[in-house]
């Protein structure tokens, strides 16, 4: 009797540890995997304000779903906008981003750091671009989507987006 009780005592826990490891699993999740993203406060000032707005159409229009809770997504984008107005011969102004993407479990995605003046040598383009800010959110969220596909590419899944 003692080692049947043995022997099922033993079933349990390895079943119980199994159970939990796929659990572990499941919560897991990759670059790749990441539709649903809650993008936080990414400073108090106005310009940081308004780059959050920014980011979140940019986000939308390069594949991603932007949600209004932190509990439906899949991953959350934070992080801090600096911006420095332009010195004294005038150009555009200096707008530095640090970013970062982590799934709802806490682990870094993904992390970008961007800065500096903006400079365009195509002049079809310079005619477009009159808003830097706007050009740091377009920017940020090409590079989320392109690092989605090379993920996606890595473990040899299509992204539609």
């Amino acid at each position: 009797m003692r080692k049947l009780s043995i022997a099922l005592f033993l079933t349990l826990v390895v079943i119980a540890s199994n159970v939990s490891a796929k659990s572990n699993q499941v919560r897991a999740i990759a670059l790749h995997l990441v539709q649903k993203i809650y993008v936080e406060d990414m400073g108090t000032s106005p310009e940081a304000v308004r780059f959050r707005l920014l980011l979140e159409d940019q986000l939308s229009e390069n594949g991603f779903m932007v949600v209004a809770k932190r509990e439906e997504a899949d991953a959350v984008l934070g992080g801090a906008v600096s911006l420095a107005r332009p010195g004294v011969f005038g150009g555009p102004a200096d707008i530095n981003v640090t970013a970062r993407l982590n799934s709802s479990d806490g682990r870094r995605l993904w992390s970008i750091n961007a800065g500096g003046q903006i400079v365009i040598l195509n002049p079809v383009s310079s005619l477009k671009f009159k808003e830097p800010l706007e050009y740091r959110a377009k920017e940020l969220a090409k590079k989320l989507s392109h690092a989605r596909k090379q993920s996606a590419k890595a473990v040899g899944v299509k992204v539609t987006k």
